[in-house]
């Protein structure tokens, strides 16, 4: 029983994605191909790409005709890992850019991707494990982001889930369609084609011809990108979901965050990478504690607001990973080892800033092993209930005000304590956790 199980969800797994980035988009107002429009800081083929690759996709098809050369060199430059087929008769219909995806499937069923829209790897997982032979993405809501110029795609949904009826004149419905479809090709390519036919005809004869569609609910953030107040408004909506985290304590909602908010948005017009962010707030903080070490009043002031300045860049590149989809293992290591280095570095500079004197040293070497411990306790507890409470905001926040103050000692005293006490906490509890 468990192993026919077993074969039919492997027979009906989906492993392909087709990405329909022929169009130009004319609503757009712009001579660039719609997906190599820039929205959260990367293009919307390259967000796709990635976020079909996050959800588990393995081959991943891009159909492509409006300016087709440009969007390959792009593909080339950014070293994308899909397979491209140019549709010459493009400006027919997109169902026509479907079919020519199909002829090169080789698989019973894929997954259909609107290229000029945004959705996450989270709903994008659940539809291709759906069992059903044709499934569609429904959005609850018209229009999640902004006012879209053309009427979305509406569903009818049955008591039992499955589609009933799709179109925008639909008066009665349940949801949108929100530009993602697993089909069943042989469904495809046995109902009737005409010229100059869309990918919305094709689904509609789809259900007239009996086959059955299922749907399923988009539950994240997604939308059609068709006019630049769409981009402007949905860039302001990934903001607001991808940039502050659910775990931010207080100094990061009060503080920091209203510094590297504005200036991840600004950052988000460019190209500059989460990377490069995490090495500029290195390198911020390393010349403040340089200003701090220094013993000068008011270097030492400026030093201790290059502190906080530092604190606070040190969240722009997680927001820019994660609001571009650009978030990886390799950027979240690479800025936890920066991290550790810039706190050694601010508590060696106010070491210095006292004097060197064997008091401060023994302050300094206690503040380094507490800031030290409380990030291996949080790294190894990440996947328990166990949080600390002094986190690294906290602690660059003490460093600054004693610099600013002109009392680097007793920074070094208080977070020495505070971090210590917390870290043994974390251990406790940590312990208990993992009974």
């Amino acid at each position: 029983m468990g192993e026919g199980r077993s074969t039919v969800v492997k027979e009906n797994a989906v492993r392909v994605a087709l990405l329909l980035a022929a169009g130009r988009g004319l609503r757009m107002r712009s001579t660039r191909p719609k997906v190599l429009r820039r929205v959260g800081g990367t293009t919307l083929l390259e967000r796709s790409v990635r976020v079909l690759r996050q959800a588990g996709v393995e081959r991943i098809i891009v159909v492509l005709g409006y300016r087709a050369d440009d969007v390959v060199a792009t593909i080339k430059d950014r070293k994308l890992p899909v397979e491209v087929v140019v549709n010459p008769d493009w400006e027919s219909g997109t169902a026509s850019s479907v079919l020519a995806g199909l002829s090169q499937i080789g698989e019973r069923r894929c997954l259909v991707v609107m290229g000029d829209h945004v959705f996450e790897a989270d709903d994008v997982r659940r539809l291709i494990q759906t069992p059903a032979g044709n499934v569609a993405a429904v959005g609850r809501s018209e229009q999640p982001v902004a006012e879209s110029s053309t009427r979305p795609n509406r569903i009818r949904l049955r008591d039992d889930g499955s589609v009933a009826g799709l179109g925008p004149d639909l008066d009665e419905y349940d949801g949108v369609d929100a530009g993602l479809s697993v089909v069943d090709v042989q469904d495809v390519l046995l109902v009737t084609y005409r010229e100059r036919e869309s990918w919305l005809e094709v689904r509609q004869q789809l259900l007239a011809h009996g086959c059955e569609m299922q749907s399923r609910e988009v539950r994240g953030l997604w939308a059609d990108v068709d006019t630049p107040e769409t981009v402007r408004a949905l860039e302001r909506s990934m903001w607001r979901r991808y940039g502050p985290k659910p775990t931010d304590g207080v100094i990061a909602r009060v503080l920091n965050r209203r510094i590297s908010g504005p200036l991840t948005r600004l950052l988000l017009r460019t190209r500059l990478s989460p990377d490069v962010a995490t090495a500029l707030a290195f390198a911020v903080t390393l010349i403040a504690a340089a200003l701090v070490a220094t013993g000068d009043t008011w270097l030492m002031v400026a030093g201790g607001l290059g502190v906080v300045l530092g604190s606070a860049l040190d969240g722009v590149d997680g927001e820019l990973a994660r609001v571009s989809a650009r978030a990886s293992r390799r950027g979240a290591t690479l800025d936890t080892l920066l991290d550790r280095y810039a706190d050694l570095a601010v508590v060696l500079a106010l070491v210095l800033a006292t004097g060197a004197t064997r008091t401060a040293w023994a302050w300094g070497f206690a503040a380094a092993v507490g800031c030290l411990l409380i990030s291996y306790v949080h790294a190894v507890g990440r996947d328990t209930d166990v949080r600390l409470l002094f986190r690294r905001e906290f602690r660059l926040l003490i460093f600054a005000l004693a610099a600013i103050s002109g009392f680097p000692l007793w920074g070094l005293i208080a977070v020495a304590i505070a971090a210590n006490v917390d870290a043994v906490r974390g251990v406790a509890l940590l312990l208990r956790a993992l009974r």
